[in-house]
């Protein structure tokens, strides 16, 4: 797999997740808390009783909370930035410094927890001092206005955020629910992960408009699978004609092997299913590809890996890492090289399922439905659970935005739905974040540890 690039690398921000609960989790079983449905107030803080101290600590708040939001954006663009420093040596370590600390990304960013920060503060402390009392109101109406702070963001990337905190909303509800034992699902981290998946790798061979750009750029370079096979299979899949004469072109361009060559040669206008050849033209052999498909997806994305958790590590787990640096150390190379195997078996799992249904056409078997992509990115997914079990829910959650925007695009395409406003982006991180306010002040332990993390490592308390 070629290096992904800067823009791509930023799909694995959030499908990492947090570094590891043993690593940075501090918070949730050192107290080892039961979950309590009564008020958790935090009376070892001394609060502003003034509104002019209020905005006072607003302000105060506000400028942390940037200086921590821009220099955690810039050294995660540095250290990806510095990943194509040394592959490619067509920069140098100054510009990436120059990238990662002073881009418009790292601004953006800060102003994004600054002013989300400054927001939250000042209404959530006026309220308490208006209404004389603390409870899910403040910080749900706090948190709402705060959440406007991401205009200060660029559309596409609001579009990412607000995906992504509104699915962490989600989990927080859930996790409030199940805590009062509304409901229960049996691993519905996985399976969530698993139907997600599904959807998101259909899109990908059959729906290819319906998936974020790059998120579709990324998963054709991880995969190695051309761009060009995946629409012949569509045209295939659909009934549509396959011209001979493009077919050759790509076959010469991807250098097939003779054997290939011959096979793409022969094929009808119509066959049951394209074969391998056209899916892997450089081998002919299917267990070689399955293989060389592994070691191209782990080697290149392990320092990507060993980059994110060097930054979780340092940024949300900085006091336990001095305590004990060689265990943390360790976890976090064990982390790199576990997500790592994970991600290339995910592929490999695709692969193989392709190329096993090729060869079972060989035989006469006939089916090959658009469905089968579905069903192929289901059973992949099962490699789920070689990942820490803690972060299976972060991984499915990294894939839910894609498949319900997949699913959204399609429904639309039929008339089946209505359009989204053109800020609905913000409107969605608004609602989100005034939601996982009101659960960050009152019932913090509902919250994933990630976001527990960022929420009192750069915002802080109310």
């Amino acid at each position: 797999m070629p290096p992904p690039h800067l823009e791509e690398t930023e799909n694995y921000i959030n499908m990492q997740g947090s570094q590891d609960d043993e690593i940075i989790k501090k918070d949730d079983q050192g107290t080892a808390h039961k979950r309590s449905h009564h008020h958790h107030h935090h009376h070892h803080i001394k609060k502003p009783e003034t509104y002019r101290a209020i905005l006072k600590h607003a302000l105060a708040g506000g400028l942390r909370s940037y200086v921590l939001g821009h220099l955690a954006r810039g050294g995660l663009n540095f250290f990806l930035h510095l990943l194509l420093v040394f592959r490619k040596r067509k920069s140098s370590i100054l510009e990436a410094f120059r990238h990662g600390f002073f881009g418009t990304d790292a601004y953006r960013f800060g102003a994004v927890f600054g002013g989300f920060s400054f927001l939250w503060k000042l209404i959530n402390n006026s309220m308490r001092l208006a209404r004389g009392k603390e409870d899910h109101w403040n910080g749900l109406v706090a948190g709402s206005i705060a959440g406007l702070a991401i205009v200060a963001e660029k559309r596409e990337r609001r579009i990412t955020l607000a995906q992504q905190v509104f699915v962490r909303a989600l989990q927080g509800a859930y996790n409030a629910g199940h805590a009062r034992e509304y409901f229960n699902i049996p691993h519905g981290d996985s399976l969530l992960f698993m139907i997600t998946c599904g959807q998101v790798l259909y899109a990908y061979t059959m729906q290819p408009d319906t998936i974020p750009q790059d998120f579709l750029k990324f998963m054709i370079q991880t995969a190695r699978v051309p761009a060009k096979a995946l629409r012949f299979n569509r045209l295939n899949v659909r009934g549509q004609p396959l011209n001979t004469a493009e077919l050759m072109d790509y076959a010469i361009k991807y250098k097939a092997t003779p054997k290939a060559l011959d096979v793409i040669s022969k094929l009808p206008a119509h066959p049951p299913a394209i074969p391998c050849a056209l899916v892997h033209p450089r081998f002919d052999s299917c267990k070689y590809t399955i293989v060389e498909r592994f070691y191209k997806v782990f080697k290149p994305i392990l320092p990507v890996y060993a980059a994110l958790n060097t930054v979780s590590m340092l940024v949300l787990g900085l006091k336990l890492f001095i305590k004990n640096p060689k265990h943390t150390t360790y976890k976090a190379s064990f982390n790199t090289i576990r997500s790592s195997i994970f991600l290339a078996m995910f592929v490999t799992g695709y692969q193989t399922q392709v190329c096993l249904h090729r060869n079972l056409v060989k035989t006469g078997y006939k089916w090959n439905s658009k469905y089968f992509y579905w069903l192929a990115g289901f059973i992949t997914s099962l490699s789920i659970f070689i990942e820490n079990k803690r972060r299976r829910v972060d991984l499915a959650l990294y894939v839910l935005p894609k498949a319900a925007e997949s699913w959204y695009k399609i429904l639309y395409s039929k008339n089946w739905i209505f359009e989204l406003h053109q800020y609905a982006d913000v409107w969605f991180f608004s609602a989100a974040t005034g939601v996982i306010m009101a659960f960050y002040q009152q019932e913090p332990e509902v919250l994933s540890h990630i976001v527990k993390s960022v929420l009192h490592n750069v915002v802080g308390k109310n």
